[in-house]
């Protein structure tokens, strides 16, 4: 498993504890190393501001060339393909220094006895924006 799965399946992880402890969660990150080193972080506070607090961070020390890569983690509603109204989902974000980059939602709801139940993660590539070259 390559080190964009492991760090998607890590986010996801990190994120539905959180959910499952706190009933919702804050934006957080997973930065790693150039020695490989792992940092779980969250922001100080949710929604847009806590997610672009996160994004421009990492953009200054990818800069600076400190970081192999990064995941971002942020609960999020979205609409489904033909559906008419939104739904509950974990998105994260992760990227190489090498400019690869995926991004995955997993969709959750809450049974009938209050149970969170995610659906399998859709992942798809996405456009480095963490170590995108400043134009």
């Amino acid at each position: 498993m390559g080190e964009l799965s492991r760090l998607v399946e890590l986010a996801l992880d990190v994120a539905r504890s959180a959910l499952e402890e706190q009933g919702t969660f804050l934006p957080g990150s997973i930065a790693v190393d150039a020695s490989g080193k792992y940092a779980i972080g969250v922001a100080p506070h949710g929604g847009v501001d806590g997610w672009t607090l996160l994004t421009t961070a990492f953009r200054q020390r990818a800069a600076a060339e400190e970081l192999r890569a990064v995941a971002l983690y942020r609960d999020v509603r979205v609409r489904e393909r033909g559906a008419s109204e939104d739904v509950d989902a974990i998105h994260a974000v992760v990227e190489l220094a090498s400019g690869e980059a995926v991004q995955a939602f997993q969709l959750y709801r809450r049974n009938d006895t209050g149970q969170i139940v995610y659906d399998k993660p859709e992942i798809e590539q996405a456009t480095s924006v963490i170590f995108a070259e400043s134009p």
